[in-house]
Order: C-alpha cells, then structure tokens, then sequence
C-alpha cells in the first residue's frame, strides 16, 4: 500500500489530462493484483482423481479436499476457483499480470524461476508407474508387479509412449522422456486426456502409458479396464513423489503463499490429511505411503 499511496500522490501532481491516465493505470494495477484483497483463487482441472467435478464421488478429489482443508486454516480469507484445461495450466499461472495458485506442482529448475513455490509440501504420493496391457507385458516376458526401466523398454523394444501435454514426472524421468524420438511419442491436450490416454492403450494405439497409481486405480476401475491393464513400478524414478503449492510471480503471489505456509503446515501435519493422501490409492500398495506420512 505504501507503494500504492506514493503513486497517487504523484499522479495528483500531474496536470489534469496526465491525472487522469496514471490515475486509471494505477486503479487498474491494483485490481489486477488484488492488492488489500482476502481472496485466494485457486487453478483446477478435469483431471480425476485430484479434482472430480461429476458423478458419485463429486468434490471428493485428492486436491480439491486438501484445498477445502486449508479453507478450515483459513475461514478469513475467501477462497475461488477456476477450471481450466491442462495445458492451458501452466500458461495461466505465468502471466504476472493475474494471480493464481496451484495446489499441487513438481518443481522443477525453470518452473522454480517462474513462480514462487511453498517449501513444505502439499501431496505427496508413490511416484509414476508404467502401466500396459496385460497381453503386451506378456508378449514382453514382464513379471507382473516386478520394477522395468522406461529406458530400456522405450529403446529395445520401441513401443509408443502416450503423455499429457505438458505434465513433468520428476527430473529422472523427464530426462529420459526427453531423450525418446518424437515418433515413439503421443501427447494429448484439453480436458479428460489421462482418460483418453487409457482408452488408447486398451486399444492397443498405445503401448504404455505414465500414470500415478492412483490415477490408474481410479480410471481404471472408473472405465471397466481393470483386467485388461498390468501396471508397473519405474526403476528410474524415486519411491516418492511430492507436489508443491505454486502461486503466481509476482508480489501477491509472494503475500499469498506467506498467508498459505502456516495452514499448510497444520493441515499436512493432519490424519485428515494422510486419509485423502491414501484415499484413492490401490489397496494394495497404500502401505508404501504410510510409511511416509
């Protein structure tokens, strides 16, 4: 605000003509920043199970609880939303002139330089799997369960890897990502993509797909395709995977993420918490998790 009452005592001193044009982009300015605003508003996306916006389980998304749990923190502030496709995501969050956050982003180096991140985590689950179909694991000789290298599966036996536009799986596995020839390659923007990624491996368009567990648990089960795909863990890739909350470059981005910190502490600190981190993973590998809650 000091800023801001510097401005228009400077724009009064104008003459009138210039008065009146500072005086707008000055008001405007601080529109588009938000400044003296209690308002969070927070990016989502039809991308299931972190934000679910139709059907039985409507609300109940891994992120879109962990955002209504920080609400809780935070009854004095008021929080809004809005939906945008995937791969618009990243393009809104870098535009200085808005201010938005997200709740759950890798860091990586160049993201890091282009927006301001929480230092405690907001999700964390089991990294990236690969997921095919039963009968090309087999035709493989894979073991069903048994780590396989992304590496080693994309060179020597060229099969064709489907994708998120966009989407980064952590620093080993965009690595190896990026060293795969465009041919072997399949991305898709807009809403529902890891769905119609899955549809096209079914069919068979695809040979693998990257997906968390517990994204392939809930499409799975969600589409009917549970018995006819095998997952796998990465050998490349750590056991864990953890999102961070990244908020817009600029100075209320900054102010917003301060305000977050102390809430985001209390809530991951939560059983709350641990039970929507667990809620939509396999049963069976929900163990590797607690360990780690």
């Amino acid at each position: 605000m000091r800023y801001l009452r510097h401005g228009l005592q400077q724009a009064f001193r104008q003459r009138p003509g210039q008065r009146l044009t500072l005086g707008i982009a000055l008001l405007l300015s601080s529109t588009a920043y938000g400044i003296n605003s209690n308002s969070i508003t927070w990016l989502t996306l039809d991308f299931e199970p972190y934000y679910i916006f139709n059907g039985t389980n409507v609300g109940q998304g891994r992120d879109e609880q962990v955002i209504h749990l920080l609400q809780q923190q935070l009854p004095e502030y008021d929080f809004k939303y809005m939906a945008i496709p995937s791969s618009h995501l990243l393009t809104e969050l870098r535009h200085k002139q808005s201010t938005y956050c997200l709740l759950s982003l890798y860091k990586t180096e160049q993201r890091r330089s282009e927006l301001h991140f929480s230092e405690q985590y907001s999700t964390i689950g089991l990294s990236p799997a690969l997921v095919m179909h039963k009968e090309v694991a087999q035709k493989l000789g894979l073991t069903p369960g048994a780590p396989q290298s992304l590496t080693h599966l994309l060179s020597e036996h060229h099969l064709r890897l489907g994708l998120p536009m966009g989407r980064s799986y952590g620093n080993e596995l965009d690595t190896v990502i990026g060293q795969v020839p465009k041919s072997q390659l399949t991305t898709r923007p807009g809403r529902d993509v890891l769905a119609s990624l899955t549809y096209m491996l079914a069919k068979k368009r695809l040979d693998i797909l990257l997906s968390y567990p517990s994204e392939f648990q809930y499409l799975s089960e969600k589409m009917g395709l549970d018995k006819q795909l095998s997952i796998f863990p990465v050998s490349e890739a750590p056991a864990l995977s953890y999102g961070y909350i990244a908020c817009s470059n600029n100075e209320l981005g900054k102010q917003q993420l301060k305000v977050l910190a102390p809430a985001l502490q209390q809530v991951v600190a939560s059983d709350t918490y641990k039970d929507v981190m667990l809620q939509w993973l396999p049963t069976a590998l929900r163990p590797h998790l607690q360990q780690a809650l």
